[in-house]
């Protein structure tokens, strides 16, 4: 998934990320599945909610930093980039519908944990490294849709336990159940577009620094 390309840097400019980082990712993966499990009861059919699939999302990117902190190939800096600007961009979109639009209750240690704890530390993570050195493509806000786009498309034949839908303002038998559709994509794209926006200014500087040394 080539949605960054490298500067042209000298051989071995390339470094392991610093063990301070990986152990920050590391308290980022432990909350975030903490988060996960609390939230799933030990039951799998959790994971038709998308504050599971998003809270899955960041957990699985943060341990995949920590356990490939010796990797030094440019492939793999692509990836992870692209992995933690799409999960820091569904955890925001996540927290901020669970605000607005559901019931915002933060009492439950899960919910606190996957709609406050885990997204602010997906934000912080990305304003302080954003994605490194690397340059985003101008299309990677637009690939990182893929989730959004569907799990709206398997959203429309899932129910809750009950028979009703899973989220009252997405019903799939109302009459403006694609007008929401809609709205759910443009609000996703809109906040991938800060966190790309946010992402350029900050391998920019993260050259800078690098040509400065």
């Amino acid at each position: 998934m080539d949605t960054a390309r490298m500067t042209t840097n000298p051989p071995g400019a390339r470094s392991r990320i610093p063990v301070s980082v990986v152990a920050w990712r590391a308290v980022i993966a432990g909350l975030a599945w903490w988060g996960l499990f609390a939230a799933l009861h030990g039951e799998s059919t959790q994971l038709r909610y998308f504050s599971q699939v998003t809270t899955l999302t960041v957990a699985l990117t943060a341990t995949a930093s920590v356990l490939g902190f010796a990797m030094v190939s440019a492939v793999w800096d692509r990836a992870l980039a692209w992995c933690r600007g799409a999960s820091t961009t569904y955890a925001i979109a996540t927290a901020v519908i669970y605000q607005v639009l559901l019931s915002g209750d933060l009492e439950a240690t899960s919910s606190l944990l996957e709609h406050a704890v885990v997204p602010a530390l997906a934000v912080i993570d990305w304003l302080v490294f954003g994605p490194g050195r690397l340059r985003q493509r101008w299309w990677t806000p637009l690939s990182w849709l893929i989730l959004p786009i569907g799990y709206l498309t398997i959203y429309n034949n899932v129910r809750d336990g009950s028979g009703k839908p899973l989220y009252p303002f997405l019903d799939p038998a109302a009459p403006n159940f694609w007008t929401w559709v809609a709205i759910m994509i443009g609000v996703f794209l809109g906040i991938g577009l800060v966190v790309w926006s946010v992402g350029l200014l900050r391998s920019a500087a993260s050259r800078h620094v690098q040509l400065a040394r």
